[in-house]
């Protein structure tokens, strides 16, 4: 859970106590999330999980530490099918055995990606086959947290203006099986993968293809709750 930690009048940090780190239920965590990317000549109906197996694929099992950005093109446009995200410095405590803090990450059908390409389609799929509980039901807040951007580094920076801002958009619910489908106004240029918020204590509905950031009419504000995943210290226990 969320929580601030205060210390001889001072605020010592926003914690985020890792579910990986304890006792969980068969429903939570260790379900893939898988991200896939269209190019904007792709056809509607293809958007879906099960008929969309030879679209640019992102996928991983982790929960991450902290939120990670990925530039798209970097991405794709490499040389690995594989990689992996270490955050071990980012927390500090006892993991169970074999577990390594971070992202483990798969890419599929990377030979595809065409530089060229506006990828302005893009399918969010976060699902729990069976649920037992409710919570892990679609449009209920998922593990994790996906957001796109129209510019490099995670930013709303327009990439063809250098004083325009873009909005970004998010997932934040289990979804269906099938998933849940998005069209952005513009080419995707970089996402983030996020811990998800605290189930708890987070207000409103979550996030199914969300619009916010400074180009929206929405709550700016909002933005500063993915930001401040970057700068989140993760710890399983502390000693006051």
């Amino acid at each position: 859970m969320l929580a601030k930690c205060i210390g001889t009048g001072m605020c010592l940090t926003l914690l985020y106590c890792v579910q990986l780190a304890q006792a969980q239920s068969d429903d939570d965590s260790n379900q893939n999330i898988t991200v896939r990317f269209f190019p904007d000549t792709q056809q509607a109906d293809t958007c879906g999980y099960g008929n969309s197996s030879n679209a640019l694929t992102f996928t991983t099992q982790d929960i991450p530490i902290i939120s990670n950005c990925f530039n798209f093109a970097d991405l794709f446009g490499g040389n690995e099918t594989t990689g992996f995200v270490n955050q071990t410095r980012n927390s500090v405590g006892s993991f169970p055995s074999g577990y390594e803090p971070g992202i483990h990450w798969e890419l599929r059908n990377k030979d595809l990606f065409d530089p060229s390409a506006n990828y302005s389609k893009a399918l969010y799929r976060q699902s729990v086959p069976n649920p037992s509980d409710k919570l892990y039901e679609p449009g209920h807040y998922a593990d994790r947290l996906v957001t796109v951007y129209g510019g490099a580094n995670c930013t709303e920076r327009d990439p063809n203006n250098d004083e325009g801002l873009l909005p970004w958009y998010g997932w934040a619910c289990w979804s269906e099986g099938e998933g849940s489908c998005g069209t952005l106004p513009y080419n995707v240029v970089s996402f983030r993968i996020s811990p998800g918020f605290d189930k708890e204590n987070s207000k409103g509905k979550c996030w199914d293809f969300a619009e916010y950031g400074a180009a929206t009419l929405y709550l700016p504000s909002l933005r500063t709750v993915v930001a401040a995943f970057a700068g989140v210290l993760v710890v399983v226990s502390l000693a006051v």
